[in-house]
């Protein structure tokens, strides 16, 4: 399916997939990767919460 999306025959993701993202979103590649989730303590959990109220 991804190959005909591309015109790309041959094309498999698992093959392919993170070298084309590498050409077509280079810009995302060249960043530092940051986590998704940071876990922090509970006073400035309470804190963070206190400055949303």
């Amino acid at each position: 399916m991804i190959s005909k999306v591309l015109r790309k025959t041959g094309f498999t993701w698992t093959e392919h997939g993170e070298a084309w993202l590498r050409r077509r979103k280079a810009e995302f590649y060249e960043r530092e990767p940051r986590p998704a989730v940071s876990v922090i303590g509970n006073r400035l959990a309470e804190l963070v919460a206190a400055s949303r109220r």
